[in-house]
């Protein structure tokens, strides 16, 4: 279809960030709302839609691996070097600021998009952030981080089936069941069939990333690219740069679905008469603040929610599930906090 499989990495980000954008955006999906209505009132709705986002998004995942269709071993998240250190800060930073700003990375940028003014300062501060993380002032410290704190993990890399030198069906298998069980357990009392279908649909926009990426943008005749998947911290960090230095991030595949996750919200917005410029609720401070976070964050854990959460938890990769389990500690212990102030 495209001689310049470029053009495949372009088309695919813009197509999956669309569906991934609409779905999130019609459903209100966010990791922040998700913690919180658990830590505050016990209400496993939005649990139970990651728990299926996640099922379906590491079991096609994993046949793809299986199968040999996609390397996923060469993905930035099972690299051989585990900065479990800088995974770990990164993670509770990103989860306190995503709290303190109202939203995930992706629930931010479709604010922005709907015209919320929260959503834009978020947007500004997470951008400018990541880049000092990623290219500036704190790229020094994150680099002891990683040469001072880092663990070389067996050949491989950071994948739990190479290191508990396991078969990767079984541990497939074995977590496979961890989220049925779960599902199962929930579902009486809390489950939405509308949440569940979306978190379905998440999950398979991920394994549609990493086909798009190792298989239809592979040119057979250039040197092979890793796979990658969707992320928003990274396009953030380059828009930080374009803000402050003018250098214009090159078109990419998770460039693309950052940028559709925006338009397919202000589209969406301006078609259903939804699109406000809304003022900030409370302290434009606090939510300064959250977005610087998440910036900080969702450097130095080599990724947001959207990132390690969807892409790397679905290449069951150590790095991505200590990542995962430090932003969902991060926003328990700011939602508790918040409330007992308030």
């Amino acid at each position: 279809m495209f001689e310049d499989v470029t053009n495949w990495l372009i088309a695919g980000g813009l197509v999956l960030g669309a569906i991934f954008g609409l779905i999130t955006r019609q459903n209100r999906v966010c990791l922040v709302g998700a913690v919180s209505n658990v830590t505050l009132v016990k209400d496993y709705r939005y649990a139970l839609l990651f728990a299926v986002a996640a099922l379906f998004a590491i079991t096609g995942t994993q046949l793809l691996e299986i199968y040999g269709i996609v390397d996923i071993g060469k993905a930035s998240y099972r690299n051989v070097t585990l900065d479990w250190v800088g995974v770990i800060i990164g993670g509770l930073l990103f989860g306190v600021g995503a709290t303190l700003a109202g939203g995930d990375a992706a629930r931010i940028v479709i604010l922005a998009g709907n015209g919320s003014h929260t959503g834009w300062i978020v947007v500004f501060f997470f951008a400018i952030f990541a880049s000092v993380a990623q290219f500036g002032l704190l790229e020094s410290i994150r680099v002891y981080s990683l040469l001072n704190t880092s663990i070389e993990t067996p050949e491989g890399g950071a994948g739990l089936a190479n290191l508990l030198s396991a078969p990767k069906w079984l541990i497939l298998v074995i977590v496979d069941v961890l989220l049925v069980g779960f599902i199962i357990a929930k579902w009486k009392q809390h489950a939405d069939l509308k949440l569940l279908v979306a978190g379905a649909i998440l999950g398979l926009t991920v394994v549609a990333a990493w086909y798009t990426t190792g298989v239809l943008a592979v040119d057979e005749f250039a040197e092979v690219k890793p796979p990658s998947a969707m992320t928003v911290s990274g396009p953030m960090s380059r828009t930080g740069i374009m803000l402050v230095a003018g250098q214009y991030p090159a078109f990419s595949f998770s460039v693309s679905f950052v940028i559709a996750l925006l338009a397919i919200s202000f589209i969406t917005a301006l078609i259903t008469k939804q699109f406000h410029f809304t003022p900030v609720q409370g302290s434009a401070g606090k939510v300064a603040l959250g977005g610087a976070l998440m910036g900080l964050g969702g450097t130095f854990a080599y990724g947001c929610n959207i990132g390690q959460g969807y892409s790397g938890l679905s290449t069951l990769s150590l790095e991505s599930i200590l990542a995962v389990i430090a932003m969902v500690v991060g926003i328990h212990v700011t939602t508790r906090y918040l409330e007992k102030k308030s």
